[in-house]
């Protein structure tokens, strides 16, 4: 493991989850910066020193736990702190031991309402940095992709990078009439997330009024002239890539050019500086498999929540659980994040009671209501999914069903694979969904 990686590692095991507190952590403490004046460091991150030294001592704070040393005098933290970080990265290289705060831990555990596997972080951290790279992040809703997506651009824009997060449900209808208009949309929206919009009054429309060429072909030269040059890479996530999916003429053609320019990397050194992260629940099925940009790049898969992590939440919220606690509540939801956590959450509040949390689980007055509902909207889109969901609630066993509509329901997370057939993923979709999918309840 890197330094760099063990200082973003480091921060999420403390906590440092506010983007200047964690941007000043890693710079700060970057091998050449170690022996570097707090002047010098101020200026490179465009604050006065007396904000640096503000942040930094809410970082000492942090830290307090784990290193004793910080709360002694007043004077020496920096060196007190760097040295003991040092420590720490020879005993990880040594040994491989976790880095673990039991004060602090909870809020790596939680990750902003979601868990992340260290070595998924790792991973990430490490292939963003690669030179036209694709990540790919696939999940059911709610197991915190977006979470994740946030951790990698956090990370890219410590190291320099330029990082532009976009989420497709900030396009209207109208952007995504045509395709000339949604990439209008789209470079638009990369350009003011770059605060480029200086350029000229409206920089995008200027350069597709004065470029030859379709609207595929204006959008990758804009990039090439006004979004890669310079001395860093830009590296752009793309939240909920499936709200493209309704609009075939534009999903296409869109994610078509999204492989493209991941190719391009190979042989044209500007489109090495563009890195692109992909969020998404379903893979586009009406592309050409030489074309998606769901089978090339690196894939990341966020799995769900261990018996094992499961008890160490619950310790987190204070909850003196025996494993029969978790069995009952896993019995139920599983190692879904969200459901764990939510159930957690008002158990640890005593607003409900674990009893009470099973009992109304699959019921309108459960504390699940609103994600179940979300699910009832997306199978009722298509009665197809409708029918084929029935069968498998109603019954005790893996169904088999047309393979293209089980992928679809393992991808929404509502079923899992058993031999060739499939069950639900819960016993809370199958106790919810039995008595009203039926009926479109």
């Amino acid at each position: 493991m890197s330094w760099d990686i063990f200082l973003q590692q480091i921060a999420d095991y403390q906590g440092i989850f506010d983007a200047d507190e964690r941007r000043v952590f890693c710079w700060r403490f970057a091998e050449p910066n170690l022996a570097e004046l707090d002047a010098k460091i101020a200026a490179d991150l465009h604050i006065s020193e007396v904000t640096l030294q503000r942040r930094m001592g809410r970082i000492y704070a942090t830290f307090a736990h784990s290193c004793p040393a910080l709360n002694t005098e007043k004077k020496g933290k920096f060196k007190r702190l760097r040295d003991w970080l040092k420590r720490e990265y020879v005993r990880y290289q040594q040994h491989g031991e976790q880095l673990r705060n039991p004060e602090t831990d909870s809020r790596a555990i939680l990750c902003q309402d979601r868990y992340i596997e260290p070595g998924i972080l790792s991973t990430c951290y490490q292939e963003i940095l690669k030179p036209g790279c694709l990540l790919r992040i696939k999940a059911p809703w709610k197991m915190g992709k977006t979470e994740l997506m946030s951790r990698v651009l956090n990370y890219a824009a410590d190291q320099g990078y330029r990082a532009v997060s976009l989420n497709l449900r900030d396009a209207t209808a109208t952007d995504f009439q045509d395709l000339n208009r949604f990439l209008q949309w789209f470079c638009t929206s990369v350009t003011l997330s770059l605060n480029q919009e200086s350029l000229s009054d409206n920089p995008v429309a200027e350069h597709w009024q004065k470029s030859i060429g379709n609207s595929k072909n204006k959008c990758k030269t804009y990039f090439e002239k006004h979004l890669l040059p310079g001395d860093s890479s830009l590296v752009l996530g793309l939240d909920e890539v499936d709200r493209i999916f309704p609009y075939p003429e534009v999903a296409g053609e869109f994610l078509g050019m999204l492989r493209t320019r991941h190719e391009d990397a190979k042989t044209r050194p500007i489109w090495g500086k563009l890195h692109q992260v992909l969020v998404y629940t379903e893979d586009y099925r009406e592309l050409d498999i030489n074309q998606s940009p769901f089978n090339t790049g690196l894939p990341i898969a966020l799995p769900e929540l261990s018996r094992e992590q499961v008890q160490e939440l619950a310790q987190d919220y204070g909850l003196d659980w025996q494993i029969d606690q978790v069995n009952r509540l896993m019995a139920m939801v599983g190692g879904q994040p969200y459901l764990v956590q939510e159930a957690m959450k008002k158990i640890g509040q005593k607003l409900v009671t674990l009893e009470e949390v099973l009992a109304t689980a699959a019921t309108p007055r459960g504390i699940y209501r609103d994600y179940l509902l979300m699910y009832g909207q997306k199978l009722h889109q298509s009665p197809e999914l409708v029918a084929a969901f029935n069968q498998v609630v109603g019954v005790n066993y893996p169904v088999r069903l047309n393979l293209e509509v089980a992928d679809v329901l393992e991808n929404l997370g509502l079923v899992r694979w058993e031999g060739d057939g499939v069950s639900p993923r819960y016993e809370l979709f199958r106790r919810y969904f039995e008595s009203r999918i039926e009926s479109g309840g």
